[in-house]
């Protein structure tokens, strides 16, 4: 055989390797990928859900996705916790089997992992899908390491992690917004404390320092302020009291201790803080922003980061 036609022969028998390890390939990813396909406990996405209802017992939470994010529609209007719904869908709506207990539920043996009556029931409505899908979720195992749960129109018994179900196992606390005041500490450029008549009012006019203009003038200590400004936004509503007061003088909030004022830009009106007496029962200080009704409740040592001196405001000559 001339070297010519050896060279031609390798070159077929290789190529065909070539393609032998192809088509395996390309089988053993369909392969993975309809196992991967299997363990998934929904086949829809996260950004395919429009509506999510809660219901445990006779308390239903319904939220809706308007397009610009979650909000709850009821037992009460607000706006969702963002962290808490990415959670959600990270561990519920992408959750993975771990394993099948039975291909056909067994209606006499449900009992057994409370899905009779199960504790929890999830629905979901989906953007192309007229029909919801629900999830029922049960006891948690012995071990409190595994959960159980059946879903509408599949006939099979899963057996799930537990944190599939405590992430799943949510109230209307847990899931709105716990924002005290919405702005980003690095880009406001006006703050004002207010305690009765007295003021301390600082401004930063261009990029740089920051400047105190009332009671008196000078330059800003801006770790001090920014200790402030973080504590604020990273503060969360302990619980909410009532979402229409009348009355907010039993709060303490007709005349508030401290008005907390933070400028974001010169169109913008400023938002507004408000904090009045300390509770009792639950412990904590009431507070509501001024733009809005509800009144919430704050740790009782929210309050420490506000001075009463402006002089503790400024940068020490």
């Amino acid at each position: 055989m001339s070297f010519f036609k050896k060279t031609i022969f390798w070159v077929m028998v290789l190529a065909v390797i070539a393609g032998v390890f192809i088509v395996f390939t390309k089988e053993e990813e369909k392969i993975e990928k309809k196992r991967e396909e299997s363990a998934k406990l929904f086949l829809f996405e996260p950004d395919d859900v429009t509506d999510i209802s809660f219901k445990k017992g006779d308390k239903i939470i319904e939220c809706k996705n308007d397009g610009k994010g979650w909000y709850i529609l009821k037992p009460i209007k607000a706006d969702a916790d963002k962290e808490v719904f990415e959670r959600f869908f990270k561990f519920v709506v992408k959750a993975k089997i771990d394993a099948v207990l039975f291909e056909n539920q067994p209606k006499e043996r449900l009992s057994e992992f409370g899905l009779d009556k199960p504790y929890l029931e999830v629905s979901f409505k989906l953007k192309n899908d007229k029909k919801t899908k629900s999830i029922f979720f049960g006891d948690r195992g012995p071990t409190q390491n595994v959960a159980f749960a059946i879903i509408s129109d599949d006939s099979r018994v899963f057996r799930l992690h537990a944190d599939i179900r405590a992430e799943a196992d949510k109230d209307v606390y847990d899931l709105r917004d716990k924002t005290i005041l919405p702005f980003e500490p690095t880009k406001a450029k006006g703050v004002a404390i207010i305690r009765g008549d007295k003021k301390i009012v600082m401004e930063q006019p261009a990029e740089g320092k920051w400047h105190l203009t009332e009671p008196f003038e000078g330059i800003v200590n801006i770790t001090k302020l920014m200790e402030i400004l973080y504590k604020v936004k990273n503060s969360k509503a302990q619980a909410f009291i009532e979402e229409d007061p009348k009355d907010l003088k039993k709060y303490g909030l007709d005349k508030p201790i401290i008005k907390l004022n933070v400028w974001s830009g010169d169109a913008n009106p400023p938002q507004v803080l408000l904090i009045g007496d300390k509770s009792k029962n639950p412990r904590g200080i009431y507070a509501k922003r001024e733009s809005i009704a509800n009144v919430f409740l704050l740790e009782e040592e929210f309050i420490d980061v506000f001075p009463e001196d402006a002089k503790k405001m400024v940068e020490k000559q």
